[in-house]
């Protein structure tokens, strides 16, 4: 890798050679002849003429560098093969010639930054053709098409959850010394009040309720099982999907996919998508669920101080339904508008992680 960015020694020449034989100011080279470099290295070029020979690099001030040319070769291709790897390892691989901070500050050097890794469910090729096939599938799907979808899919809402990142011009020092007034509050760890709901919306737009779920007392672990379930749809669906051109997406959760609900839906005559295994970031109420976490702390932002207890439960249910009934047309219509680009992510990237 080279030091930096620099021109060749005859573009140099050239430069400079402009400016002496036709008379040209830095703006008019720039403008006709080197439009790609920046001005100000066309300036910076041409007062260090007189210091140069041939227009090649003068020699930098200051101690040598203890990275070699070799050496940061090493570090590229290491972080080329390994996107991954740890300053530590990098560190290693120049024999720890320099410190951390030197790795950091020539890995900006050569334009590379670590960034977050996104977080996205493991996937299998198996995983990746399949929604592939979907996207292809409802390709041919208009807006007004997906108007017609139905989205659901349950969520759990655990009391002081869905807090975004705040930010502020407390410095980290003062905010130490202002105790609870001037730091983020967070819950500790450790079981919290917490509750099931079920939702359903569509583009046109419709939606439900958010309905809390209760756990099924028959059942082992007395937790939600395919009966509960098929009591809800068996309440909800038929009002819901009394259109005839409406269609009902739900997930490949067991207690969905189990056959007495495969059964009712059959008996009901709807018109089912097929959903691909894995792929939250195909159903648009995934962000709906973002937004009503964060909405209920900012309605009710004593939730956080509760005890946990059966009271604070029916205020945590209550908080989350008054949110939901909160939420405007506009979120439901402009996330069934989504779906087009969303398709169209899974078939770039063949089925493979998208942005949603």
């Amino acid at each position: 890798m080279p030091r930096g960015p620099e021109i060749a020694p005859h573009i140099r020449e050239r430069i400079c050679e402009l400016k002496r034989s036709a008379k040209w100011g830095a703006k008019r080279i720039q403008k006709y002849a080197f439009p790609d470099i920046p001005l100000s290295t066309i300036h910076y070029t041409l007062r260090q003429d007189a210091k140069r020979c041939h227009g090649v690099s003068i020699a930098r001030s200051g101690a040598p560098r203890k990275l070699t040319e070799e050496d940061r070769d090493r570090v590229y291709d290491a972080i080329q093969n390994n996107p991954s790897i740890t300053r530590e390892d990098l560190l290693a691989k120049v024999d720890y010639k320099v410190k951390a901070f030197s790795i950091w500050r020539l890995t900006h050097e050569m334009g590379l930054r670590k960034w977050r890794k996104m977080d996205r469910p493991y996937l299998t090729p198996i995983h990746a053709t399949k929604r592939l096939n979907w996207a292809l599938t409802y390709r041919h799907f208009t807006p007004e098409d997906w108007k017609r979808v139905f989205w659901s899919d349950e969520t759990t809402i655990e009391r002081g959850q869905g807090a975004r990142k705040e930010w502020t011009f407390v410095p980290p020092k003062r905010q130490l010394e202002e105790r609870n007034q001037g730091v983020q509050m967070t819950l500790s760890e450790g079981k919290q009040t917490k509750q099931m709901f079920w939702a359903c919306f569509s583009g046109a737009p419709r939606k439900t309720g958010l309905i809390p779920l209760h756990g099924d007392p028959n059942a082992t672990r007395k937790g939600i099982t395919k009966e509960v379930i098929y009591d809800l749809y068996q309440r909800i669906l038929p009002t819901l999907l009394a259109n005839e051109d409406a269609i009902f997406q739900h997930d490949n959760a067991p207690t969905h996919t189990a056959y007495i609900i495969q059964g009712l839906l059959r008996e009901m005559n709807l018109y089912l998508m097929d959903w691909p295994p894995y792929s939250p970031d195909l159903n648009p109420i995934e962000n709906l669920w973002a937004l009503l976490k964060a909405d209920i702390l900012k309605l009710r932002p004593w939730l956080r101080d509760l005890p946990n207890n059966e009271n604070t439960l029916a205020e945590l249910v209550d908080a989350a339904q008054e949110a939901w009934e909160e939420l405007t047309i506009g979120h439901f219509v402009n996330l069934a508008e989504t779906m087009p680009h969303r398709v169209e992510e899974v078939i770039k990237y063949e089925g493979w992680h998208t942005s949603y």
